[in-house]
């Protein structure tokens, strides 16, 4: 049954003297799994399954995107934000001046509590939902439940009638790139809307389309003056789609095999040596080596007190130079590396054996601005289907266009006692060492902006708007 919302006041102002408000509704639809919205972390929410707050959250993170531009200051952004979605500021707080209401129809609520296996659908993105079976932090924790497709709701918004236009548009932003509750940046909770198609979505994937729906707002293109912002930014980003997909989840798992592969893709003969790959050849279940410079690095980074080796030893591309890089941070923060700690079993052999020489602890990548450590930063990357006209949809691939944070540096830190390891520090944008030589090509690249975007044209047929 559908939960109504207030009947929205036939009111053109909320008070006397008010600005005169506007009004948006829009029938949504989830088209992938929702993990999390709710106020406890790795819960959905059993009484709100849409919740208002979290709604509000995504919509200031898009608004912010496409008109950041416009301001040539923060405190200027900041400013023009508060008066518009709330918060405080040096003159205390400021009310929201957008009013959202939700109706969620509860008989499309369906919650998946199953566990996640390596060969479950979407699996690349929904690991953080797995149980916790292992020993350390979060052990003997039960699958995270999620929200399975298709919940319905409806949304009413409120605003003032001057700045209508903005809030339409990040909520077009949202329906269009974002979703619902956490993972957002790799397809959880996309939607799809389900009346005026025409009014929210574009009808054929290019930068045309997207410039009428958006009322010629820039989008895409060149950086804006001023440069990158750490702000993301919808103008300067770099947008690429695939072939259109009649359903959600097939582009939904188009997008995150991009990503999967661009990180661990391997060949299919033992021999190649094309640099073309993440990773050596390998079996499905046990990848071989990965190409990229970081566990190498690790290991000449954490040498053993006694000078004898690891199980492999650092490759002479990634660790004569002395020097580190860590280009998968790039990706977002923190990444967490722990190493395959058995050989793989020979011919006839059971089980695996442990390797006699052992491989280092576990460790992470976080960021460094001066002393301080921190131990998140969003990714810049957004994989997911995007929703046109007639019910397709299409994979996509969204950089945002931002800079990294002023003065930061990638750090390595031990997992057990999160302190930094010694030299260890590096520039976000280094994507290889000076001296080092790539085992994988597009490292090559001068950043990981290119290196991905350029590795998606060439070697999956994907298309920039």
């Amino acid at each position: 049954m559908e939960q109504e919302p207030p009947e929205p006041e036939p009111k053109k102002r909320r008070y006397l003297g008010a600005p005169e408000v506007g009004e948006l509704h829009v029938h949504l639809k989830s088209v992938t799994p929702i993990l999390g919205g709710a106020v406890v972390p790795r819960q959905v929410d059993t009484v709100d399954i849409i919740r208002v707050p979290t709604i509000r959250g995504h919509l200031r993170f898009w608004w912010r995107a496409l008109y950041a531009h416009q301001y040539p200051s923060s405190q200027e952004l900041a400013q023009r934000e508060r008066d518009l979605w709330g918060g405080i500021g040096a003159n205390g707080a400021k009310r929201s001046q957008v009013e959202l209401r939700v109706a969620v129809n509860s008989e499309s609520r369906k919650e998946d509590p199953s566990d996640i296996g390596q060969t479950s659908k979407g699996a690349y993105a929904l690991w953080p939902a797995r149980a916790m079976t292992g020993k350390g932090r979060g052990e003997g924790q039960p699958p995270a439940p999620r929200l399975s497709p298709g919940i319905r709701f409806q949304l009413y918004l409120q605003a003032p009638a001057g700045r209508l236009s903005e809030v339409e548009n990040a909520l077009r932003a949202w329906i269009l790139w974002g979703g619902y509750g956490g993972r957002t940046r790799r397809g959880l909770g996309s939607l799809s809307v389900e009346q005026e198609e025409e009014r929210w979505l574009p009808a054929q994937p290019d930068r045309a389309a997207l410039h009428l729906l958006f009322g010629g707002l820039p989008l895409l293109g060149n950086v804006p003056s001023g440069g990158a912002r750490q702000v993301p930014l919808m103008q300067g980003a770099r947008l690429l789609h695939g072939r259109s997909e009649q359903t959600p989840e097939g582009a939904w798992l188009q997008a995150l095999k991009w990503l999967k592969e661009f990180r661990q893709g391997q060949p299919q003969g033992r021999a190649d040596t094309s640099g073309k790959f993440a990773r050596e050849w390998g079996d499905p279940k046990r990848p071989g080596r990965s190409h990229w410079p970081e566990a190498d690095k690790i290991r000449w980074l954490l040498k053993k007190r006694d000078g004898s080796a690891y199980a492999h030893a650092p490759r002479p591309e990634y660790a004569a130079s002395g020097k580190v890089s860590w280009p998968r941070a790039g990706f977002g923060l923190p990444v967490a590396f722990r190493f395959q700690l058995h050989a793989r079993p020979k011919p006839g052999e059971r089980q695996d054996k442990a390797y006699a020489n052992g491989e280092p602890e576990e460790v992470e990548l976080r960021w460094s601005a001066g002393d301080k450590v921190h131990e998140r930063l969003a990714s810049p990357l957004i994989i997911k289907a995007m929703p046109l006209t007639k019910g397709r949809f299409v994979p996509v691939a969204l950089w945002l266009c931002r800079t990294w944070p002023d003065k930061g540096e990638v750090v390595l830190t031990y997992k057990a006692t999160r302190k930094r390891v010694e030299n260890s520090a590096a520039p976000f944008h280094q994507l290889l060492a000076p001296g080092d030589t790539a085992l994988y090509a597009p490292l090559r690249e001068a950043s990981l902006e290119k290196a991905f975007v350029n590795w998606l044209k060439s070697s999956q047929g994907a298309k920039e708007f």
